[in-house]
């Protein structure tokens, strides 16, 4: 890629300071120049600043430096949607909070990641180039959602033209969900994706919103124990989180999040930690490139966590490890990527 520039000062020292009272984002007098950031402005939360993002769309920021805390609020009571926007976001020294273990985000969170191939670019070093249209992070990223039934299998055939489905009784799917029917011929494409008109948990039917395209293979029963412990009755994976991540479709260019340690311009380490359980990945890898939907590179410092989470219908490769350790993965699902 030609003409890599490194925005903001990417790997310049910052000298962290303990967190302050908490400052609200739609609160003009939470910014040092007493305006709320508008589109296109390249915006720090500086050392110190303990920031709560508040509203319910975000202009589209050029850059977002993350040098104290950015959490998504969670009112104790009502459902606020948020969505936060911006070509790049850098969590630098500092702390980007969805959720916590303890107590999952409940809300719609969304991020959206904007640009295009040839957008600016954000480098650590001369080993380690992060990219654009991306969440690059060598602080902490912390994102939680609330649990779902991750998938089931199919209890009868769904044959080419069927408007339903029949999965597992008892799940939490329901109308405007959307699922990934998996191959079960010899054809890798005979998948579909759908969304989910209605489901009924005390029979198992799901209403679909359009005719299949494929026929998949479904049975009341596992085929494990006459294939040597292979169940080839089709997965039937939920796609939808309510914290997502979203490549903005413009040039078919996608999102990314990376992961790395690094060193500042003052020769101090700075090591990237990454935790997503129940976090939904849509739109996000980039074409002919090993630039993942989530990629760890030179994260060798922390332990990291990947449960639950479903990356979809990417342009390249869904999970890259590289010159990495102690990177958790687990009930997690990749699917559509290249």
């Amino acid at each position: 890629m030609e003409g890599i520039r490194c925005i903001g000062g990417c790997n310049k020292a910052v000298e962290a300071v303990e967190l302050g009272l908490p400052r609200y984002w739609s609160n003009p007098e939470s910014w040092s120049s007493g305006e709320l950031p508008i589109e296109g402005d390249t915006v720090e939360i500086e050392p110190g600043v303990n920031m709560i993002f508040d509203i319910a769309e975000s202009p589209v920021l050029k850059l977002l430096t993350i040098n104290g805390r950015l959490t998504f609020d969670q009112p104790e009571s009502g459902d606020v949607d948020l969505h936060l926007k911006s070509y790049h976001i850098f969590v630098n020294i500092g702390e980007l909070f969805i959720g916590s273990a303890e107590k999952p985000f409940t809300a719609n969170a969304q991020i959206t990641l904007s640009g295009e191939a040839s957008a600016d670019t954000i480098t650590y070093s001369g080993a380690i180039e992060a990219g654009n249209k991306v969440i690059s992070n060598v602080g902490t990223v912390k994102m939680y959602g609330t649990q779902r039934s991750r998938m089931s299998r199919l209890l009868s055939f769904a044959n080419k033209e069927d408007d339903f489905i029949v999965v597992d009784q008892g799940l939490d799917w329901k109308a405007g969900d959307r699922i990934f029917l998996a191959p079960t011929g010899h054809n890798p494409q005979g998948y579909d994706y759908r969304d989910i008109v209605d489901y009924s948990a005390d029979t198992g039917r799901v209403g679909l919103s359009a005719p299949l395209d494929n026929l998949h293979y479904g049975a009341p029963e596992s085929t494990a124990d006459k294939l040597s412990g292979l169940d080839r009755r089709c997965e039937v994976v939920l796609l939808t989180r309510n914290v997502r991540i979203v490549g903005e479709d413009t040039d078919g260019w996608g999102g990314q999040v990376v992961t790395s340690d690094t060193i500042d311009s003052n020769g101090d380490m700075v090591s990237g930690l990454l935790e997503m359980d129940s976090v939904e990945l849509y739109r996000c890898s980039q074409r002919d490139t090993f630039k993942a939907a989530i990629r760890f590179e030179g994260a060798m410092t922390n332990s990291h966590k990947i449960h639950n989470v479903v990356a979809h219908e990417g342009l390249a490769w869904g999970l890259y490890i590289k010159a990495s350790s102690n990177v958790d993965v687990k009930d997690s699902s990749f699917i559509g990527f290249f």
